[in-house]
């Protein structure tokens, strides 16, 4: 029995061809649609939003701005080796520091006592990586800045937000009221990391990196009067809500510091495949970690053949 599309189009056979038209209409009328969206962001965003900057950075104005209030909450686990680095980077912009230790073995947990704005808050998962706990702080950890702080940032030790002008962007986006930020993300990637000397901070030492925008670029930087930032498990992507004004561009960049000592990488990467816990492996979180040695050393040694200037 035919259908009644098909008796149509016996019928009338020249709809077939105008639906086809159509659908290729508003497909390309789609493509337009995102391409205007994305000049227009390019003129807001890239030009618009760097000249007000780089007029704040000429100006004697610049040194009086006011610069909003921003807490920082991280997770953590035996990160000594760049928790000094981390600290020194975000000084400059972000007055408190709450960070998550999940039961550090090394000197981690020492190492950010010394800092006075920090806050170290001891957790434990029994020895294992438990993304669905890490979660839970990434979600809701924050909300004890509403009414605080005029920005939070959500993140891991080893994922630092950068702009080459941060005081003055961030008073812009607290001036034009946005509430979520997204960075272009990127991985930074070195042989070795030296030791913290106290003086030089890691975007110096460490400026080229990957391009990593589908994967990193998360919106780490947020206002504590949304309602829910709602991440998903590492935090790579969120649905917030609330009042949501949208601020994305390539200028603010989230440069993640994982692969930046070959010999360090190798060995966490065995330790944290140990210590994957059974929800962990239950949803395939972190299940990176499983890789083959071998792969892992390919990937790595690849990713500094191709790595590029970032800062």
């Amino acid at each position: 029995m035919q259908t009644f599309r098909q008796v149509i189009l016996k019928w009338v056979p020249w709809l077939a061809s105008l639906h086809r038209f159509l659908n290729s209409s508003l497909e390309k009328a789609r493509c337009l649609a995102s391409f205007a969206k994305q000049g227009l962001n390019h003129i807001r965003f890239y030009l618009l939003w760097e000249a007000r900057l780089r007029w704040i950075a000429r100006g004697s104005r610049r040194n009086t701005l006011r610069k909003p209030i921003v807490h920082l909450y991280a997770v953590c686990w035996n990160e000594a080796r760049i928790a000094p680095y981390f600290i020194n980077h975000y000084s400059e912009f972000v007055d408190a520091f709450y960070i998550y230790d999940n039961m550090s073995t090394d000197m981690t947990a020492t190492l950010l006592a010394r800092y006075e704005k920090v806050t170290v808050i001891p957790y434990d998962t029994g020895n294992t990586l438990n993304d669905s706990v890490n979660l839970e702080i990434k979600n809701t950890a924050w909300k004890r800045s509403r009414g605080k702080a005029d920005f939070v940032i959500v993140c891991d030790m080893d994922e630092l937000l950068y702009h080459r002008d941060m005081r003055s962007a961030l008073h812009l986006l607290a001036k034009d009221g946005y509430t979520v930020a997204t960075p272009h993300g990127y991985n930074m990637v070195s042989r070795s990391l030296p030791e913290f000397n106290g003086n030089q901070g890691i975007t110096g030492l460490i400026r080229t990196g990957i391009d990593a925008r589908q994967d990193y670029s998360k919106s780490i930087l947020f206002s504590p009067e949304l309602e829910d930032i709602n991440f998903t498990p590492g935090g790579h992507k969120c649905s917030p809500k609330g009042r949501v004004k949208l601020f994305a561009s390539d200028h603010l960049k989230l440069l993640h510091y994982k692969y930046v000592d070959r010999d360090h990488v190798m060995a966490k990467m065995q330790i944290y495949k140990n210590r994957l816990s059974d929800i962990n492996r239950k949803h395939g979180w972190g299940h990176h970690y499983e890789q083959p040695v071998e792969q892992v050393l390919l990937q790595f040694d690849r990713r500094i053949l191709e790595a590029k200037t970032v800062i």
